[in-house]
């Protein structure tokens, strides 16, 4: 492999217990690391998918080491939702699956069992008695 420290591959292989994974570099001959620590940004457990396009930092000792930093947005991988003041936090596979959504001061929660926004979930605590 060439030496380059930052470098973008493909997700190649996943070890989902210990938060390692191996990146293919197709414009390197599709070349393949070893697995590398996947970042883990403010403990936050999520691995990539296989194929997935991902950042990967190689330390300054070579290319036999280094740690995959994450996703990035491309054609690929484009945001859900957009814009300033506006957060969203996809928790399943698949987009849209389940997801935490910030808009406008209102917070959105779903999943299998549908949307509901914080609002709704303490007026329904309020009415079943449940929150003092």
């Amino acid at each position: 492999m060439a030496e380059r420290l930052v470098r973008m591959g493909k997700v190649s292989s996943i070890d989902y217990e210990n938060g390692m994974v191996s990146v293919t570099y197709p414009d390197l001959d599709d070349s393949t690391t070893d697995l590398f620590p996947f970042f883990s940004m403010t403990d936050e457990y999520k691995m990539p998918g296989i194929g997935q396009d991902v950042l990967v930092l190689h330390l300054s000792s070579g290319q036999a080491s280094g740690i995959v930093m994450g996703k990035y947005w491309n054609e690929d991988n484009v945001p859900l939702m957009s814009g300033k003041g506006k957060y969203r936090k996809e928790l399943g596979e698949l987009p849209g699956e389940a997801y935490i959504q910030y808009e406008t001061g209102n917070i959105t929660f779903h999943d299998q069992s549908g949307t509901a926004t914080l609002g709704d979930i303490i007026a329904g605590l309020k009415a079943t008695g449940k929150q003092e």
